[in-house]
């Protein structure tokens, strides 16, 4: 019975205190409630974990190496399905990087083959090619294997030294005579071919030509900081010939290196080189000076056509290597860029897209798109706006926030009094003016705070005056005793009672208000 009358004895306190708890606690509550919902939806969270999770990567990347070696396996091993399902992906990937070496290879080596087979035509029914012949029986060797070794026949006949940033021939040697009868007009020719071969076509400073084919001649180039050695090679050149005239430059270089900076037009002093020009006229056998009529059609008939339609080929590889070259060029440059992040990027109906995240602070990536040689027509872009976590963007946010709270603030004064009417106001002023301060610094700005005096349109015109500005001051003088450096501050009063203005409020006149000024460094 006891029990039973302490539970009814207890029951109306424990009502009155759930009711008091669903009074104080109700936002909690509510909060809670929605925490939770946000918490069992997978859909919010992922939204919530979008929002921040290129930034916690970065940072947790930064960090340590943890994040990397955990992440390690799995992007490995989806690189290699993706390489299996897609492999042009990769050679598209490692195309800009082997590619050239890779063409200029090729291209050497077909020219080393076809010059070759161009005097095996040449010989194949001559007494030359019956001694072979001969030679392949008695040593046991295949006749191609003879051929190969006795065909490739040159001779240096001419050897130019010229000056590089003047194109000026500074020494010629020759091994006898031959078609090339003006060496001045030659070196001059040579060097225009240089520039326009990086200007019109490879664009890069470091690329030079290595070989030029000129009628019969093979020109063998070789290139010093100040100093360009060219000779004019009949036959196949082998390979090792540019080494040769490489090595002789760097001798030339070295012995000529002051007179070569300091050159004036004075050839003479390059006199004492020749005797490396000499060792560059070099040669094996003795290749005809013309060919045939009849190996000249052979040339025709069997490299013509496929010579064509490999230099076709080749323009259309450089074109569309061009284009891949941009769009990647464009792609890591926007990659580069605080508060862009990609996301997905291809080629989609024959047209290129990039979509992702992009802070309203950011770069415009349209003048990008539009620098990189691409128009709108060529590629799609798509951003979603997003607020990058960067330091200088959120010091943008946050000035721009600050200022214009700045400037929206009035602290009202008494009629005819400069007595600031209560201290609160200016200690929040003062706090929102070191934010500012901060702010800017952080954004690269230096700010100065501009404080305006008025009044209203009563009194005379220089009690006005004086009074305007004694409010700026004492504003001014309330802030620097809270620690805002008077040397960034500035008080100035109003000469025209903003009382006069029709329909204003002669309260609202009687203020003193500040201005942001940004100072130019």
């Amino acid at each position: 019975m006891s029990s039973e009358g302490s539970a009814i004895h207890q029951g109306p306190a424990d009502d009155e205190f759930a009711e008091l708890s669903a009074i104080l606690l109700a936002a909690e509550r509510s909060q809670l409630t929605e925490l939770k919902h946000r918490l069992e939806n997978p859909e919010a969270r992922a939204r919530d974990v979008a929002l921040v999770l290129a930034e916690a990567i970065r940072l947790r990347a930064a960090g340590d190496t943890k994040l990397r070696r955990a992440l390690q396996p799995t992007i490995e091993e989806a690189i290699g399905v993706a390489v299996r399902k897609n492999p042009h992906m990769l050679a598209s990937a490692l195309f800009p990087i082997f590619g050239k070496a890779i063409r200029k290879a090729i291209a050497s080596e077909l020219d080393g083959m076809i010059q070759a087979l161009s005097q095996v035509l040449e010989q194949r029914l001559s007494l030359r090619s019956l001694k072979w012949r001969i030679e392949a029986l008695r040593t046991n060797k295949s006749y191609a294997e003879i051929v190969l070794l006795r065909s490739i026949l040159y001779r240096v006949e001419q050897v130019f030294l010229i000056h590089r940033k003047t194109g000026l021939l500074l020494l010629h040697e020759e091994s006898g005579p031959s078609g090339l009868k003006d060496p001045e007009m030659v070196s001059g020719m040579l060097t225009a071919l240089q520039d326009f071969a990086r200007d019109a076509i490879s664009g890069a400073e470091g690329e030079n030509l290595e070989t030029v084919r000129l009628g019969d001649f093979t020109v063998v180039l070789a290139y010093g900081p100040e100093l360009i050695l060219a000779g004019f090679v009949r036959g196949v050149a082998p390979r090792g010939l540019n080494r040769l005239f490489q090595d002789e430059l760097d001798s030339i270089q070295e012995e000529q290196s002051a007179a070569s900076v300091d050159f004036s037009g004075d050839t003479s002093k390059f006199e004492s080189s020749r005797p490396h020009l000499e060792k560059c006229l070099v040669g094996q056998g003795d290749p005809r000076a013309k060919a045939p009529a009849s190996s000249l059609a052979a040339r025709l008939l069997l490299f013509g056509i496929p010579a064509l339609l490999i230099a076709v080929a080749l323009g259309w590889w450089l074109v569309s290597l061009r284009a891949e070259q941009r769009w990647q060029s464009l792609l890591e440059q926007l990659g580069s860029q605080p508060g862009i992040v990609i996301t997905t990027s291809g080629e989609h109906g024959g047209k290129r897209f990039i979509s992702g995240l992009r802070d309203p602070l950011a770069a415009d990536p349209a003048a990008m798109v539009s620098a990189a040689g691409l128009s709108s027509s060529q590629v799609d872009v798509r951003w979603e706006p997003y607020h990058s976590l960067q330091p200088r963007f959120a010091g943008e946010r946050l000035y721009s926030a600050v200022k214009e709270l700045l400037e929206r603030s009035a602290i009202r004064f008494s009629l005819g009094s400069a007595a600031i009417p209560t201290e609160a106001v200016v200690d929040e002023l003062a706090s929102q003016v070191t934010v500012l301060f901060n702010a800017a610094a952080t954004t690269g700005r230096e700010v100065k705070i501009e404080i305006l005096g008025s009044t209203d349109f009563r009194g005379r015109s220089e009690l006005n005056v004086n009074l305007a500005r004694d409010r700026a001051a004492t504003v001014e003088a309330a802030l620097a005793g809270l620690g805002v450096p008077r040397e960034r501050m500035e008080a100035r009063g109003l000469t025209s009672p903003c009382g006069l203005a029709r329909g204003r409020d002669d309260a609202a006149c009687r203020t003193a208000t500040l201005r942001v000024l940004e100072v130019s460094r």
